[in-house]
C-alpha cells in the first residue's frame, strides 16, 4: 500500500500493549510507506499496515489496532484515527459505513418494525394454526375440562331445561352428518347465564348451550344451525388457535419443547375473554352451511337465528343503557363487535333472503 509524504504528519495518541506484559506504553501512531509507526520513549516500532486489523467503531469505545505478529494498540481519539486511516488509504468497509449512517439506521428500524408486524399478522396465526392441528386429544380434553370448570364457577349456572328437552336436542344434533370426517367427539352441556342467548365451543369438542338460546326459538333446526356453527369452531381448532396466538411464549415452548402446561393454566382466562376473529367466524359459518346442506336443510336457518340473537342483544343493551340511541353505539356490544355483520353473513349464507 502506497502512502503520500503527508501521511507521516498525521499523528494519533495510543496505548500500546506488546502482548507479553499487562503494562501499556504511550505511543504516537503515524503512517509511513505502508507501515504503521509506533513512536515512544523506547524508539519506533513498525507494523505493516496489511497485517493490522482495525476494529469497527462502536460509540466512544476505544478502538483496537491488532497486529498479526502480536500486540495491539488502544485508541480513544476516534476522529484522529479516522483521519490517519483516511490519509493512509484505509477506508471503512461497507458494513461499518452502514452502521454509522443515519438513513440506513432509520431504514433498519423501519424494516425491523415491519418484520415484527408482519410476523405478528401472518406468521404467528399460521404457526398457531399449524400447531393447533397437532395438539393431542388428551391436552384438548384437559383444556376443555379446566375451562368448563372455571366457567361453571364464575359465569354459568345450572340449566333449567327439563331433561327430556336436553336429550331431544342432543339426539337431533348427533344425527347430523358432518360434511367432513369429524376429528373429535362432541357433547352438549346445558347451562344458563345472564350473558344472554348464546352457545360456545370448548377446545375438546364440548359445546355449551345456554337456556336463553333454546328459549329464543321454537324451531329446533335453528338451534342445530348454531350447533353446527360451533362445531365448525372446534373442527378448525379456533379456541386452541386463540390460546396459542395470545401467548407467543406458549407457542414457542409448545412447538420446540412440547411443554403445554403453561397453556393449560392460561387457557380458561383467554377463552373466556378473547373473541374469535371475523375470519374464524366466517370459517365456522362455511362449516355450518356445508353441514346444513349435507343434511337437507337450508343455511338460511343460521341467518334466522342470528337475527333473533342480534335483536335479543340489542334489546338487552337498550335496557342496560337507555342513553344509547344509535345503531352505531349498539354495535359496541361484545357480541356484535366480535362477529361479522349479520347482513354480511346473510348475503353469504342466504343470498336470496
Amino acid at each position: 500500500m502506497s502512502t503520500s509524504p503527508s501521511d507521516a504528519t498525521v499523528r494519533v495518541a495510543a496505548a500500546w500493549y506488546d502482548g507479553q506484559t499487562a503494562a501499556s506504553r504511550p505511543v504516537s501512531l503515524s503512517v509511513e510507506d505502508g507501515e504503521l509507526l509506533l513512536s515512544g520513549s523506547a524508539g519506533v516500532t513498525r507494523w505493516p499496515l496489511a497485517e493490522v486489523h482495525v476494529s469497527e467503531r462502536l460509540g466512544n469505545t476505544p478502538r483496537l489496532l491488532t497486529y498479526a505478529g502480536g500486540g495491539h494498540c488502544e485508541v480513544n481519539d476516534q476522529a484522529g484515527l479516522d483521519r490517519l486511516l483516511a490519509h493512509a488509504g484505509v477506508h471503512r468497509n461497507w458494513l461499518d459505513r452502514l452502521q454509522h449512517s443515519l438513513p440506513w439506521a432509520l431504514a433498519a428500524v423501519v424494516l425491523t418494525v415491519a418484520v415484527f408486524a408482519g410476523s405478528y399478522r401472518y406468521l404467528l396465526p399460521w404457526g398457531a394454526e399449524a400447531l393447533s392441528m397437532r395438539v393431542p386429544g388428551t391436552v384438548l380434553q384437559k383444556m376443555g375440562d379446566s375451562t368448563l370448570e372455571t366457567l361453571d364457577r364464575y359465569m354459568l349456572k345450572p340449566s333449567k331445561l327439563d331433561a327430556a328437552r336436553q336429550q331431544r336436542l342432543s339426539e337431533e344434533f348427533a344425527r347430523l352428518h358432518p360434511p367432513l370426517d369429524a376429528q373429535l367427539q362432541y357433547r352438549i352441556v346445558y347451562r344458563s347465564s345472564p350473558m344472554g342467548p348464546n352457545a360456545f365451543a370448548l377446545p375438546d369438542g364440548t359445546i355449551v348451550m345456554l337456556d336463553e338460546l333454546v328459549e329464543l326459538t321454537e324451531d329446533d333446526n335453528e338451534i342445530l344451525a348454531v350447533l353446527a356453527h360451533e362445531r365448525g369452531h372446534v373442527e378448525r381448532r379456533h379456541a386452541m388457535r386463540m390460546v396459542l396466538q395470545s401467548s407467543v411464549v406458549g407457542l414457542v415452548l409448545a412447538w420446540y419443547v412440547g411443554d403445554v402446561s403453561g397453556l393449560l393454566a392460561t387457557a380458561p382466562a383467554i377463552i373466556m375473554q378473547a373473541k374469535y376473529s371475523r375470519d374464524m367466524e366466517r370459517e365456522a359459518d362455511i362449516y355450518a352451511e356445508q353441514t346444513m346442506q349435507a343434511n337437507g336443510m337450508s343455511p338460511c336457518l343460521l341467518v334466522t337465528i342470528l337475527d333473533k340473537m342480534e335483536a335479543a342483544y340489542r334489546e338487552k343493551e337498550k335496557k342496560l343503557h337507555p342513553q344509547r340511541e344509535t345503531a352505531q353505539e349498539d354495535s359496541t356490544m361484545d357480541y356484535l363487535s366480535s362477529h361479522p355483520a349479520t347482513k354480511e353473513r346473510a348475503q353469504l349464507l342466504c343470498p336470496r333472503q
